[in-house]
């Protein structure tokens, strides 16, 4: 696929670090965000990650349809609570870097 295949596809990486002893609780977290924003509009990729030399990462890899969609997933409810409860579970709460495709 080409850079104008994509079009205005959004991208991004959503990176946690749990807090020690919490990484149960926040992997656990993650199931109910997952299951709803899969079914969002636009949602095309939302894939959880999880560390391998350091299990307290995770991470999100995301791509969305359009501004418009990543928008209306920053309002939803699930995500709303997942973020307040990513406030007590992670070090630092999330931190999102958008990313774009290059062709190469």
């Amino acid at each position: 696929m080409t850079t104008e295949e994509f079009g205005t596809l959004v991208v991004l990486v959503a990176r946690m670090q749990a807090r020690p002893g919490r990484e149960e609780e926040l992997r656990a977290a993650l199931t109910p965000l997952v299951a709803a924003t899969r079914q969002e509009q636009g949602c095309l990729t939302y894939v959880p990650h999880q560390g391998l030399d350091d299990p307290g990462l995770l991470v999100m890899h995301e791509v969305w349809q359009s501004e418009e969609h990543l928008r209306a997933h920053a309002q939803s409810e699930h995500l709303r609570a997942f973020a307040e409860l990513a406030g007590e579970l992670t070090d630092g709460g999330i931190r999102i870097e958008r990313l774009r495709t290059l062709e190469v």
